[in-house]
């Protein structure tokens, strides 16, 4: 009977210490991913002088410090929470605002960065509510703190807090208000950015690969998934994943959309700065492609179409809007206005039409040659951009 009693207990150590172990390794997850990420950002830096770089790099800088607070929060140290719930703060209320400006470095010819108004409204935020929570610690005595971190932090019960302790839950309760509205204010502007970028791109060159923000979709999914993910969380407080295991749930999807949103933005080294400004101007100035063509853009598509056909421009690699516009003896601006109503398509979307057309006929005639090769002979740089293209012209 002994025995069986001793070796009960000795299950019950060995899962109470695995249980341990894994929460442990969850708790520290998304900590160790950023770490990760900053030093990665920072070799990148080193060579990628870029201010994009710079302020993906200031992102994950101040994600570290938000899940550093993380960190010690799930693991009660009690002690040190009223410095890292202060820096856990601050950090919570700069991570959106430093990927717009991110974001905004890559598209934006005048970047947000450039703009007093909206680096008062990026920054005031976080600084006067890390100023206010840090102040707020550094007034409550130590059964006040006590009383905010064990019965708000931790229970979310703040209406058994008086003085100065309710006051610091009134602010925290604040934060995650001003947290949800910068939620909605970068998604919007993330994404119009992007889009305008993008369409830029696909309006100057056929190939946009390593230029255009090609993880679009990726990259503004995981932005709309983290987010929601970051707003839940608030709302729901880190409460319920406090000694559970169920922490890893939170862990594992923070930790890999961390890693990816790094890993894009290290892919990407174009930006607005590498476009020519002038020709940047004109892909704003074109007509809406539900407009009727005028005569001269009717002429204009005319004539690209007899060059496409005869001269099969369009197997010429890197093909730019100019080059084309040159060999028809026009100007950017009318070619761009020819494609946007006669054909309802942008330069990008126009070569790679031809492109895989013409694919299509080497294949019908040869079958058994080599896709490597197909993609090649019909102006492709790679596989994934052929690949790519021919999947969205056969969807």
């Amino acid at each position: 009977m002994q025995k069986e009693t001793k070796s009960l207990d000795i299950d019950s150590l060995l899962r109470i210490f695995a249980y341990n172990m894994i929460y442990q390794i969850f708790s520290s997850l998304p900590l160790m991913v950023c770490m990760v990420m900053v030093i990665q950002l920072t070799l990148t830096y080193r060579r990628r002088t870029d201010k994009a770089i710079r302020w993906l790099l200031r992102w994950a800088i101040a994600t570290l410090l938000l899940y550093g607070g993380h960190f010690f929060y799930f693991n009660h140290y009690t002690n040190l929470l009223p410095f890292s719930d202060t820096i856990y703060v601050t950090a919570n209320l700069l991570v959106y605002p430093l990927f717009l400006l991110y974001i905004s470095a890559i598209t934006d010819r005048t970047p947000l960065s450039r703009k007093k108004s909206f680096l008062w409204s990026a920054f005031l935020p976080p600084t006067i509510a890390g100023i206010v929570v840090g102040s707020l610690y550094v007034t409550m005595d130590s059964s006040e703190s006590r009383a905010f971190i064990i019965n708000y932090l931790y229970y979310d019960h703040e209406t058994s807090l008086t003085g100065l302790a309710l006051l610091q839950a009134w602010a925290h309760i604040i934060c995650h208000i001003t947290f949800a509205i910068q939620v909605v204010v970068v998604i919007i502007k993330g994404f119009r950015r992007i889009r305008r970028f993008n369409k830029t791109l696909q309006q100057l060159y056929a190939d946009t690969e390593n230029k255009e923000i090609e993880e679009i979709p990726t990259i503004l999914i995981l932005f709309i998934i983290t987010s929601l993910v970051s707003t839940v969380v608030n709302v729901i407080g880190r409460q319920i994943f406090v000694d559970s295991v169920i922490i890893s749930l939170p862990s594992l999807a923070f930790s890999a959309l961390i890693f990816a949103l790094s890993w894009v933005g290290m892919q990407q080294n174009f930006t607005i700065q590498d476009i020519p400004e002038e020709q940047e101007k004109e892909t704003h100035n074109d007509e809406s492609i539900t407009a009727a063509p005028s005569e001269h853009s009717i002429q204009i598509y005319e004539k690209l179409e007899r060059m496409m056909n005869e001269q099969q421009t369009y197997l010429k690699h890197d093909l730019l809007l100019n080059d084309v516009a040159k060999l028809l003896g026009t100007n950017r601006t009318y070619l761009l206005l020819a494609l946007s109503s006669c054909a309802h398509m942008t330069f990008k979307e126009y070569i790679n039409s031809k492109r895989i057309a013409h694919a299509e006929q080497l294949i019908a005639q040869n079958p058994l040659t080599p896709k490597t090769e197909i993609a090649t002979l019909s102006g492709y740089n790679s596989m994934s951009s052929f690949y790519r293209n021919f999947a969205i012209y056969h969807s």
